[in-house]
């Protein structure tokens, strides 16, 4: 496990915030959409998002199950700024705001989620927020090869037997964590994208993906909330750190 430090070039991809939300019941996705066509945003509007519906029927008399065609309503819009830099979610179910690379700082993400949270309670007018979540997607391109030890890198990964073959190729593993403290739920997942002896690569791409969240009720406007994220944000330092070993955080400095 290695020290919680800064990182000066930090492997993360996507870095995003997130609210689902409790409307009120007059929102619509047309009502959304035109509130945010009277605000000036600085992102443009990259297209709907849509929510799949699915279902059964069943004959009562003969018991037959029958599927019908799966529908699709429209419940928000994506956006994107001028600088592709930052993507967000205005829709009927909640706010998102992703940061793609090159990740900034956590300040500068918390700084744009305030503002175009203000601008989504404009247009949305939420009652109660009833879920937070933060989550980092990181690529961490270790310098092995298939054969080499992960060992080196990462901490949580299971013992192979010993009479088993060592060439690694593909991995996936998942861990859901429960954190007292903050009441949070953090899901791990490694994962390393296939990897095979023939493929001319330099370094090992494996993904780090932290999704830390708690589903409770915050009240939209206030500090209660912002406070909480950086509760989220601390707790995610210490599982990315705690997956690395220190001569994997020295790739990083």
């Amino acid at each position: 496990m290695a020290r919680v430090q800064p990182l000066a070039r930090a492997p993360i991809v996507e870095a995003l915030v997130d609210f689902r939300v409790q409307a009120a019941p007059d929102v619509s996705a047309e009502r959304l959409e035109k509130a945010l066509e009277r605000r000036d945003l600085g992102y443009q509007k990259q297209g709907p998002i849509l929510r799949g519906r699915f279902g059964f029927v069943v004959n009562s008399q003969t018991a037959q199950v029958a599927a019908p065609p799966p529908t699709a309503a429209i419940i928000g819009v994506r956006l994107r700024s001028a600088d592709a830099k930052y993507v967000a979610q205005f829709t009927t179910e909640g706010f998102t705001l992703s940061r793609l690379e090159p990740y900034e700082s956590w300040e500068a993400l918390m700084k744009e989620a305030q503002r175009l949270w203000s601008e989504y309670q404009a247009c949305v007018a939420p009652i109660r927020i009833r879920r937070a979540a933060t989550r980092f997607i990181n690529n961490l391109r270790l310098p092995l090869k298939v054969g080499d030890r992960f060992e080196r890198f990462l901490t949580g990964l299971p013992n192979m037997p010993p009479d088993y073959p060592q060439a690694i190729s593909n991995f996936m593993q998942r861990f859901v964590i429960f954190d007292d403290p903050t009441g949070a739920t953090a899901i791990l997942t490694q994962m390393l994208e296939q990897f095979l002896p023939e493929r001319v690569i330099e370094r090992a791409p494996v993904v780090l993906d932290i999704d830390v969240f708690r589903e409770t009720l915050f009240m939209p406007a206030g500090q209660e909330v912002w406070d909480f994220l950086a509760q989220l944000r601390d707790l995610k330092d210490r599982l990315f750190f705690g997956a690395l070993t220190d001569q994997a955080v020295e790739l990083y400095q």
